[in-house]
């Protein structure tokens, strides 16, 4: 149990006032008169029944306690400022705009994570394959996809769009050693199956039976499914090969020659945290373990 701690403003007062072991300028620091300062200390060294300064003409000088508590308030003091500067207010709510597939792959199972940091944080997810204007759109955060080397002041890199192909198991055997037997699953939107093919040797894209898809969910899901073969960076489908739904092809992933990105309006505290939180998820590795992959 804590006893015989002293009113907090009390305490603030003298470390300023130790600084600087002058009245009128710790007052001029603090916004009060140098009466009112005197009068705080005085009433701290009532409460502590000692004295804490030697007036002298013009100027302090500390006692022996008073040196003593001076070592320590000022870092108690600097460290419970920094405490409070990590706790965002009551109520405060982060708004976010981002793609369907990412929302619901990546961002969503990650955020008890943030709210276990922030719990006084909401977070209002608006998944959209619309860019927006931060500047015109209530919008605190947005998470787009654009070419690599968009990296500027307001565009932070979270991981590049290095895609893997993925299938059900029922069908990995069959169409692992020739993938003209299966169907590719498509997003209509950035279709990266010509890179892909070319960068593992393969080639005929225009000759293979293709279904393309509005939302890149929707063409996991026909994977899962056992449908065909659909390419989704590795990110997005690492819990999907964890628990077994889909499997790896054809080895390492392809650059696409894309990054996903945040862009965030960081003056409020809050949204600062949620884009410090959502950067150190996205520098995690997805996990490579071999019963991930068919090969």
């Amino acid at each position: 149990m804590i006893k015989r701690l002293p009113p907090l403003n009390f305490v603030k007062v003298f470390e300023c006032s130790a600084r600087h072991l002058n009245l009128h300028r710790a007052a001029e620091e603090l916004g009060v008169t140098p009466g009112a300062v005197s009068q705080q200390i005085r009433a701290l060294e009532t409460n502590l029944g000692i004295p804490l300064f030697e007036r002298l003409h013009k100027r302090l000088r500390l006692t022996l306690a008073g040196q003593q508590l001076f070592a320590t308030s000022g870092q108690v003091l600097q460290m419970l400022q920094e405490t409070v500067d990590r706790l965002p207010s009551p109520r405060q709510m982060v708004r976010i705009t981002a793609a369907p597939t990412l929302c619901t792959r990546w961002l969503v199972p990650r955020l008890s994570t943030f709210y276990e940091r922030y719990p006084n944080v909401g977070v209002l997810i608006d998944a959209s394959i619309q860019y927006v204007n931060l500047a015109d759109e209530p919008f605190d955060v947005a998470i787009r996809h654009a070419r690599t080397g968009a990296n500027s002041a307001q565009h932070e890199v979270m991981f590049p769009d290095e895609v893997v192909a993925v299938c059900a198991p029922s069908i990995a055997s069959s169409v692992s050693s020739d993938i003209s037997t299966a169907k590719l699953l498509c997003f209509a939107v950035n279709d990266h199956w010509p890179c892909w093919l070319s960068a593992k040797g393969l080639t005929g894209y225009n000759k293979l039976d293709r279904v393309s898809f509005s939302h890149l969910m929707l063409a996991l899901d026909a994977a899962i499914a056992g449908q065909g073969i659909a390419l989704s960076p590795l990110q997005l489908v690492e819990h999907d090969l964890r628990q077994g739904r889909l499997v790896r092809l054809h080895g390492d992933p392809v650059p696409t020659g894309f990054s996903y990105y945040v862009v965030a309006r960081r003056e409020a505290r809050h949204v600062a945290a949620f884009t410090e939180w959502i950067i150190e998820e996205a520098a995690k590795d997805p996990e490579h373990e071999d019963q991930l992959s068919w090969d």
